[in-house]
């Protein structure tokens, strides 16, 4: 079954490069992308795997990633968010960070990688959860 990743990505080249990089260079994902973050925040609902967030976004909103990574955060704790910026500021880094994204990875040449590492990183970590959650009811039972 495949997972379903949510791209907010106001740079539409940048958008259909990543939505590829998901569905053939990954595995088994669908994408759904968003040039406006107000409208992934709409489908939230639908329990995405993970969230691939932008930190600015071009169409004059006042609100930044941040903004959406503190709310993703406060209604929807389980959905990881990566937060993939061309901004390489140390102090940004840590504060996204420290708001409990999944990992911060800057927009260059290596980033596809990087982004492959993370979600790879995901599964590895939903499925020793899964693993766990197991064990436990296996030995309570």
């Amino acid at each position: 079954m495949n997972k379903l990743v949510f791209i907010v990505e106001d740079d539409i080249v940048q958008q259909k490069m990543l939505a590829k990089h998901f569905e053939n260079m990954v595995g088994d994902f669908s994408v759904r992308t968003f040039s406006d973050p107000e409208e992934m925040m709409a489908h939230l609902n639908e329990k995405p795997f993970a969230v691939v967030l932008d930190h600015y976004f071009g169409n004059a909103s006042v609100k930044t990633g941040l903004d959406y990574l503190k709310t993703i955060r406060k209604k929807y704790s389980r959905i990881p968010v990566i937060y993939h910026t061309s901004s390489e500021d140390r102090a940004l880094k840590d504060k996204v960070m420290g708001m409990g994204a999944a990992d911060y990875i800057y927009k260059d040449i290596a980033s596809f990688v990087r982004l492959r590492t993370a979600i790879d990183e995901l599964e590895r970590k939903k499925t020793e959860r899964e693993k766990g959650g197991f064990l436990k009811k296996l030995f309570r039972a």
